[in-house]
């Protein structure tokens, strides 16, 4: 079954593989086919690969009100519980770093291995309450999130990627997801997240963490992730030159490797 109910809301997901359970997450106004790239390699090193559309994304319902970061990690804890799923490893990038970061810090026995792309510890400060608030806004025009799409793809992936077959492959579908995307629920939850912080919690994390960050990201530049590792007790950082801020897009085969060998790698 493709969808899952909470609070009268029907969430919609999907799963692929057999193995240790891996939720991957997704940043905002995209979909859980952003991962695309990283799925058959996750497969076929042996894990199930859970995929979720977060509330008001992709093929999940429509929402009502402002919802935030804690309201998508409920969501995701509700997925879990549907799945059977006990202890698991966790990739989110952007706002899915953030969510990837507050289930983490809910629960640090159940995760055995975090991985946070291109995100944020730290959203409630005034430059990002107006940034987001000028997301929500375009969000709620006519055919708004097409608009932001188009308006933020040059900065959300590289050139030399935009440039590119699967670059423009890539381009044509995220287009099309925009464009089937209901703008006032992404309006909802572009000002729902800006009030988390969780930049005085970062030595909470008892798992292992690597930090990806992209070099050319101007949206969450390497200094972000820099500083999320120095706080955190078993981090790793790897900053992918050449990435911007969707990396595991635009820079996918190097998000790729890194991604397994982090997965795969000894404690110690």
């Amino acid at each position: 079954m493709a969808y899952y109910e909470v609070q009268g809301r029907s969430n919609y997901y999907m799963e692929f593989g057999q193995g240790r359970p891996i939720l991957l997450l997704h940043g905002i106004s995209n979909s859980g086919r952003a991962w695309g790239p990283q799925i058959p390699a996750l497969v076929a090193a042996g894990y199930r690969v859970i995929v979720p559309d977060h509330a008001g994304h992709g093929a999940s319902a429509p929402l009502t009100a402002p919802f935030g970061v804690a309201d998508i990690a409920d969501d995701t804890e509700h997925l879990l519980s549907r799945l059977g799923i006990g202890t698991l490893d966790v990739v989110g990038l952007s706002l899915g770093g953030m969510v990837a970061l507050e289930l983490a810090l809910r629960h640090p026995a159940r995760i055995g291995r975090l991985v946070v792309a291109n995100s944020f510890e730290n959203t409630a400060t005034e430059e990002f309450k107006a940034m987001s608030e000028g997301w929500a806004r375009l969000f709620e025009e006519p055919h708004g999130p097409v608009m932001r799409f188009e308006q933020n793809w040059q900065v959300s992936v590289s050139e030399a990627f935009r440039e590119s077959p699967e670059g423009m492959r890539t381009c044509q579908v995220w287009h099309g997801i925009a464009a089937t995307s209901h703008g006032p629920s992404l309006a909802h939850v572009a000002r729902g997240i800006a009030g988390f912080d969780v930049s005085g919690r970062m030595a909470g994390l008892a798992m292992p963490v690597l930090f990806i960050a992209g070099a050319l990201d101007r949206m969450s530049p390497p200094d972000l992730s820099r500083r999320m590792a120095e706080k955190t007790p078993q981090a790793t950082l790897c900053v992918i030159e050449g990435a911007a801020h969707i990396s595991n897009a635009d820079s996918a085969d190097e998000f790729t490797a890194r991604l397994l060998g982090f997965l795969s790698s000894q404690p110690g």
